[in-house]
Parts: C-alpha cells; sequence; structure tokens
C-alpha cells in the first residue's frame, strides 16, 4: 500500500510538472501574436505603394476584392492600413478568447491562489461566463490594465503601421 501511494504521489508530481510546462508553451506561443516583427537595421523598410485598395496584398480568389460597405471609397489610404491592421488584432484577440474559453471549459487552471479569497481552483470548475463573475475587481482591472499596455507599447513603435513602413 505505501509503494502504491509513493507512486501515485510520483505521478501526481509528473502531471504537475507537465501540465505547468503545457501551459507555459501555450503562453510563450500566443504571446508571439502580439509581438511586432524584427526590423532589419540593414535594409530599408518594405513599404507598400497602393494605387487603389484593390491592390494590397490578401486579396485573391475565390472572393476577390470585397467590400460591401464602401469603406475603401470613403477613407485614406492610412486609414484603410489602420482598419487592416485592426482587423488583424482583433482576429488574434478572437483565437485567443476561444484558446482561453476550451482551457476554461475543460477545467485546466494555475495551481495556487487567484487572491486571498480565490483559488484558481475553484474558478476552473464553473462555466467561463461565471469564472469572470467571480473573478476579483482587482484581478478584472490587471487583466484590463495589461491589455491598455499593450496596446499603448504598440501604437509606439516606429514606423507606424498607418504609415506603411515608411518612416516620415
Amino acid at each position: 500500500l505505501a509503494n502504491r501511494t509513493a507512486l501515485y504521489a510520483t505521478a501526481d508530481s509528473y502531471i504537475s510538472k507537465m501540465f505547468r510546462s503545457v501551459v507555459l508553451a501555450l503562453l510563450v506561443a500566443s504571446a508571439s501574436a502580439f509581438a511586432p516583427l524584427p526590423v532589419s537595421r540593414r535594409a530599408a523598410a518594405p513599404t507598400i505603394t497602393m494605387n487603389s485598395v484593390q491592390d494590397m496584398p490578401g486579396i485573391q480568389a475565390p472572393i476577390g476584392f470585397f467590400d460591401p460597405v464602401g469603406y475603401s471609397t470613403t477613407v485614406s489610404p492610412e486609414a484603410m492600413l489602420w482598419f487592416r491592421a485592426a482587423e488583424l488584432k482583433h482576429s488574434r484577440v478572437a483565437m485567443l478568447a476561444f484558446v482561453g474559453w476550451c482551457v476554461n471549459g475543460a477545467g485546466w487552471h494555475f495551481p495556487g491562489q487567484l487572491s486571498s479569497s480565490v483559488k484558481f481552483e475553484d474558478l476552473a470548475g464553473l462555466a467561463p461566463r461565471d469564472a469572470w463573475e467571480a473573478c476579483p475587481e482587482e484581478g478584472k482591472l490587471q487583466i484590463i490594465g495589461f491589455i491598455g499596455v499593450l496596446e499603448t507599447v504598440t501604437e509606439l513603435i516606429k514606423p507606424h503601421y498607418t504609415k506603411a513602413g515608411k518612416s516620415a
């Protein structure tokens, strides 16, 4: 019986370490979605020259050019680049939200305490929306503040994405 208990304790420790490694790997992989592309100092930054919106990269068959609302005819090229960057950013956030929803739904959680009164384990047993409601206000503010810092940093990167790689 003692050998069996020791074996279970060793297996639990191994699974806990493996879980932590998988969570860390997923966090690192998801963070790379928000990392800016490296800019080579030796070569000039690539520029996008558009005669029209129909020349933007990414337009492909079978749909081709798609602008049902007509934004491309009413905004500047800089605004179209901003719309494109916003679309990419929002799609990445949506993918991360989906993965977070699945992780919470599967019951996976960090070890330890979220706050002095709430354990991560307590939130893992709840549905994703209920887990957010049970999260302390300080935790919600930290999450929203971190997102704000990421947004500010990406807006300060030069050259700005609305300049299409041009520095001035």
